[in-house]
């Protein structure tokens, strides 16, 4: 779950989708105007944090079940 917010929060906690992205405004001074331009980088998205989650809810129900089962098996 840290590893997934964490991820998130690297990638500037966006709260859409992946990006593979970003527009930055770039002067032309011979032109004298502006235009934007791509710039190519690997944004994670809101999917980061929902995988971090669905994986640690994964990992504690199969940690519970091993311990159920364990628990059973003693008694």
């Amino acid at each position: 779950m840290v590893l997934g917010y964490g991820l998130w929060m690297y990638g500037g906690a966006r709260r859409g989708f992946y990006a593979e992205y970003y527009e930055v405004m770039e002067f032309d001074p011979i032109l004298e105007f502006s235009h934007p331009v791509k710039v190519e980088a690997f944004l994670p998205g809101i999917e980061s944090l929902a995988l971090g989650f669905m994986a640690f809810v994964a990992l504690v129900a199969v940690g519970a079940f091993f311990e159920r089962k364990e628990s059973s098996a003693r008694t």
